[in-house]
């Protein structure tokens, strides 16, 4: 965890990982704890809206 520019740890982690972490997930692991940290990296560097917009766009055939 020290080495790690972003130490994260899922909820279910065990305290020792958790009292290292800078991020705890509110998700468990396999719960969408992933998604989770993705939607906040992508919210804190202003690019969420960016990337849900080509997603749904790609996604409805409709392109970038």
């Amino acid at each position: 965890m020290q080495r790690v520019g972003l130490p994260i740890a899922v909820a279910n982690a065990v305290e020792e990982i958790k009292a290292a972490a800078a991020y705890v997930t509110e998700a468990v692991g396999g719960q969408g704890a992933v998604r989770e940290v993705v939607t906040a990296v992508l919210r804190a560097r202003g690019e969420y809206e960016g990337a849900m917009d080509r997603y749904l766009a790609e996604r409805d055939g409709r392109g970038a």
